[in-house]
């Protein structure tokens, strides 16, 4: 892949070395499937426009401004007053061409050109049940508004797998934010590259582009936005009749992240997208938005693949996790008696949380790394009690250290296994092993975590 050549904007040298600033990027939000429906131009490309077609030009040469409104194709023109006879027309040459000549996609125009919701949902049922592509996913808009989410979706979905664009984008969004279906990544990804490839949509570029900087893969996403402004112009008007120009920006915004180290990055980004959750406007008669399958849930983190990389990036995320292998584990004792493990550049990784007598214990075994045999925690009794009285609103200590040393009883054995839990289920992958008590019946337990890396912070 070939890395975009870039410069440095006026954004990114003014804050590239602001440790506390936010870089926000916009996305395409979900109810962009309600924005727009998909067409087929291609009975208007091949057939009325075509002057060797079945129908020709001379039908709309004698109304003004027909032509003009044919390509591309404006649906409000022809259903404006005054244009009855040019709307009369190629609703006729829509419906001879759909059954006569079978092209399928004449429906997805004449959706457009009917005057209620009913008939426009007839003429894309028809297109969808025809094969088109772009009916199968005007059909599924159609009926999630209708709040039949799940049958809107497999139509939606369909249409996307078919070839259409807009069904492509839709599909991703909905895979990127569990609108419509589960939230699935690499799914989204999926139709987000495709819409790209095949069609170099502008919207796909964006929301690909976005998941791309939440991937921290910052280098290929200035790659991908670079890509979406140069298509930017086109849709200008649209994104300022949507109030969406500072989706523009996020150019800027990845310039300005990379000039901050690969590792820091994430905590420097927030996200936004237009319309954050579905709204009224999703349903109708006021319903509440029905979304289905996800419910918010953000899946394991996505990663593209490396050969959808920029070297750059790959370079950077080998390096980092070399360095992160690297680390040492340290663990802090901090002036409430609770146990944290944290990487030696202060990341912090978890609170391991036990009872306060396994704790007590547990403390004793650090005070004594040499260790001892369980037998003779007696010799130990009084720093156990100490222990204890620190982290424990009990009265009748002694007696829960009396049965703890004694060795017929068995407690400690007992206490040694709840402390191996706590550490357990830290999920963090690291070894856990040097932090646990080891030892052997009649042997000396001991933890053998190295004492330079036990940090005490109490008073």
């Amino acid at each position: 892949m070939v890395v975009l050549s870039k410069k440095t904007s006026i954004f990114a040298s003014m804050n590239a070395n602001d440790q506390n600033v936010t870089y926000t990027f916009y996305g395409l939000g979900p109810d962009f499937i309600t924005w727009f429906y998909p067409l087929d131009t291609t009975p208007i490309d091949q057939e009325i426009l075509d002057p060797n077609g079945q129908i020709g030009l001379e039908y709309y040469e004698d109304i003004p401004g027909a032509i003009e409104h044919l390509s591309p194709f404006d649906s409000e023109w022809f259903m404006q007053k005054g244009n009855e006879e040019a709307l009369g027309t190629l609703r006729e040459d829509l419906v001879f061409l759909s059954t006569v000549f079978g092209m399928i996609g004449a429906h997805s125009l004449l959706a457009q050109l009917v005057g209620s919701a009913e008939e426009r949902l007839f003429q894309y049922k028809l297109g969808a049940e025809g094969g088109s592509p772009e009916c199968m996913v005007g059909f599924g808009q159609m009926m999630c508004l209708k709040n039949h989410v799940s049958d809107g979706w497999q139509w939606i979905e369909k249409g996307a797998e078919k070839g259409c664009e807009m069904g492509m984008l839709l599909a991703g969004i909905s895979y990127q934010y569990g609108t419509l279906s589960e939230i699935d990544y690499k799914k989204a990804a999926y139709f987000y590259r495709r819409a790209i490839k095949e069609f170099h949509n502008f919207f796909a570029f964006i929301n690909y582009g976005v998941m791309l900087v939440d991937a921290n893969c910052c280098h290929t996403a200035l790659y991908t936005f670079g890509h979406a402004m140069k298509r930017s112009e086109s849709q200008m008007q649209l994104l300022k009749r949507k109030g969406m120009t500072n989706i523009l920006s996020n150019i800027d915004s990845c310039e300005a992240l990379l000039q901050l180290p690969y590792e820091v990055r994430p905590k420097h980004i927030a996200f936004e997208h237009h319309s954050p959750e579905l709204d009224s406007s999703f349903c109708q008669k006021g319903e509440s938005p029905r979304p289905v399958g996800a419910y918010g849930q953000k899946p394991q983190p996505w990663q593209p693949d490396n050969s959808r990389m920029v070297p750059k990036d790959i370079e950077e995320r080998d390096n980092y996790l070399a360095k992160i292998k690297s680390r040492e584990v340290m663990m802090e004792i901090d002036e409430k008696y609770r146990i944290f493990l944290k990487y030696d550049d202060g990341t912090p990784i978890a609170e391991v949380k036990m009872p306060a007598l396994p704790k007590a214990l547990y403390f004793v075994f650090l005070n004594h790394p040499e260790g001892f045999p369980l037998k003779h925690l007696i010799d130990y009794r009084e720093e156990l009690l100490l222990w204890y009285r620190k982290l424990s609103n009990r009265k009748d200590v002694e007696k829960y250290i009396d049965k703890l040393v004694d060795s017929t009883d068995n407690s400690a054995n007992e206490k040694i296994s709840r402390i191996r839990e706590a550490f357990e289920k830290i999920k963090e992958n690291i070894e856990m092993k040097s932090y646990i008590p080891m030892g052997a019946k009649g042997e000396c337990f001991y933890v053998s975590v190295d004492k330079k890396r036990i940090i005490w912070k109490l008073k």
